[in-house]
């Protein structure tokens, strides 16, 4: 049985939106969908979502001790 509404996205697809929304600047609400990245608003609330289970904190110290550790 399918579940009702809509299906997730998928985080890859919403960290390629929120990526894209850093890098060119545009609002959340102007992310084109037609890129498939599916709603900016979508993609700002699972940034913060991430944001708030701390996924980016330790994100930056897993890199941080990878470049150390290469010197």
């Amino acid at each position: 049985m399918k579940a009702p509404g809509p299906r997730p996205v998928p985080d890859r697809q919403c960290l390629q939106g929120i990526l894209y929304v850093l890098h060119t600047g545009i609002g959340w609400e102007d992310l084109p969908q037609e890129l498939g990245f599916r709603s900016g608003m979508t993609c700002w609330r699972r940034i913060k979502r991430w944001i708030n289970a701390g996924v980016f904190d330790d994100l930056h110290r897993i890199l941080l001790a990878q470049l150390n550790a290469a010197n």
